[in-house]
């Protein structure tokens, strides 16, 4: 069930459960849970179930008997307190709550143990509306997560608070997503031997309508963090194999990337979704690249591995991304079920600068040629550098000296502008 469901229900609730009870008043906790991606890794999912139902019986003891514990998603609880007569009280239920969430799980003969945080707020005051409260509470949830603390209970303050990494809270992106304020930007990808199009890597941008275009490292983590990881992949998912398609006529086997998230690759739904996106707009399997950076590759290698081998029966191609940056390690490069290297842009900015450097990044693109792995240089700025990248037999180039990142219906007219440039270096 896509995640603003869940929270829509969770609004029904909270309405329906003041009017039934009569309550003067409601506490609310929004609690997320960390860590159940190592939980399903290392004992699978029923194990993550397990622990998951014995939470949700320890959330239940927490309150007293007219409170009440409700699921949002996999990784997301509220707990509702009936007429909490003071602010402390509310703060008193988190701390049980962080306590006996800390407390490991007994699965199998093992233990697992997971983190929580937690966003405060409170109805009628200073919350109005149930909405109103729930959203409170995702921006006390946002900002205990990026002040690494266990709980937050929200002041207006934190609404003044300008606009950080990991300011924003997945409540903000949801209703941004409905309001249409999302969408996705194409940067080329460029032959570097003939200097034609092959294809571009979806960036997805979000304009607010009174604040301008947010960097996408100030909302990123509020959706990496939540189940909006899954609605956002469908977003910029559709988004680019729907334009995908419409360029394919212009330009043949034209082929798009799209960027896997941490938590999409422990989305047991993962296939079938990419499945479904390529059967509603038709778009050959090996048109669409899906990426995944180094780093999230390793956190669970083993597991990884599988997800990529049901992609690529799928017929999807499998890029490493921001490779380099990780443990760059040979083993796993020859395991791995990927198609491509895209070399981190930090390496690439520094192959004009001195021998070593450049002759790093020429040993990467014969080890990935090694292990048949197509390369992609990241970053390249400047016509020198693209001639490097070429003479080192990369395969393709992706930056500023081609094209920045481009709204849709900008990235043919300005191609067609570059084109003749691009292939004359």
């Amino acid at each position: 069930m896509p995640s603003h469901w869940r929270y829509s229900l969770l609004l029904g609730e909270i309405d329906a459960w003041c009017a039934r009870t009569g309550s003067p008043g409601v506490a609310l906790l929004l609690i997320q849970l960390s860590g159940l991606e190592e939980v399903n890794s290392r004992f699978g999912y029923p194990g993550g179930d397990r622990l998951l139902e014995e939470i949700t019986r320890r959330l239940g003891a927490v309150g007293r008997a007219q409170d009440r514990v409700l699921a949002v998603n996999s990784r997301t609880f509220a707990l509702l307190i009936d007429n909490p007569l003071h602010e402390s009280h509310a703060v008193l239920a988190a701390d049980k709550v962080v306590r006996c969430t800390a407390e490991p799980v007994v699965i199998g003969a093992a233990q697992a143990r997971i983190r929580c945080c937690i966003g405060v707020s409170r109805l009628p005051d200073p919350a109005r509306s149930a909405e109103e409260l729930l959203r409170q509470c995702e921006v006390a949830l946002a900002a205990a997560r990026s002040r690494d603390e266990p709980h937050v209970v929200f002041a207006p303050a934190l609404l003044a608070a300008p606009a950080t990494a990991g300011s924003y809270a997945w409540f903000d992106i949801e209703e941004a997503l409905r309001a249409g304020e999302f969408e996705v930007f194409y940067q080329p990808q460029v032959d570097l031997r003939t200097g034609q199009l092959a294809g571009a890597e979806a960036l997805v941008r979000w304009h607010r309508p009174q604040a301008g275009y947010v960097p996408p490292g100030h909302f990123m983590p509020a959706i990496e963090n939540s189940q909006g990881i899954r609605a956002i992949l469908w977003f910029v998912l559709n988004s680019a194999l729907r334009q995908a398609a419409a360029w394919a006529v212009q330009w043949p086997g034209f082929s798009v990337s799209v960027n896997l998230a941490t938590g999409n690759l422990s989305d047991p739904d993962l296939v079938d979704i990419v499945e479904d996106a390529l059967n509603v707009w038709s778009l050959p399997p090996e048109q669409l690249t899906l990426e995944l950076t180094e780093g999230s590759l390793m956190e669970n290698p083993d597991a990884s591995a599988r997800t990529m081998g049901r992609l690529r029966d799928l017929g999807v191609r499998m890029s490493i991304d921001d490779f380099g940056t990780g443990y760059s390690s040979l083993a796993y490069l020859r395991d791995l079920p990927a198609d491509e290297l895209k070399i981190d842009r930090s390496f690439v900015a520094r192959v004009l600068a001195a021998d070593r450097d450049r002759d790093i990044v020429a040993s990467i693109v014969q080890l990935a040629h090694a292990v048949k792995l197509k390369v992609v240089a990241e970053g390249i700025e400047e016509a020198a550098t693209r001639a490097v990248m070429a003479a080192m037999g990369c395969d393709y180039g992706q930056g500023f000296h081609f094209a920045p990142p481009l709204a849709a219906p900008d990235f043919a007219a300005a191609w067609i502008d570059r084109a003749s440039e691009c292939k004359s270096g």
